[in-house]
């Protein structure tokens, strides 16, 4: 049995960590190869919105929500 945070199984934590590293890398790559194709700021705050309501349905008792990170910045 996995460890629990919440609704949260431990085991896909470190599963999605892993994937989600490998996509920003692959993503990176393309958007320094062809810039003119990534998604606009209003597209990025869209799909943002659409992934953390996706979320809260998903770990409803969780409390997610988003604070700024000033870290990451959308081109």
């Amino acid at each position: 049995m996995a460890i629990k945070f919440g609704e949260i199984d431990a085991t896909q934590i470190l599963e999605n960590e892993f994937r989600i590293g490998i996509l920003e890398h692959v993503v990176n790559i393309m958007m320094q190869r062809a810039p003119q194709y990534g998604p606009t700021k209003e597209e990025m705050a869209q799909i943002t919105q659409g992934v953390l309501q996706q979320m809260q349905r998903k770990y409803p008792s969780s409390g997610i929500g988003l604070t700024p990170n000033p870290n990451v910045s959308v081109k």
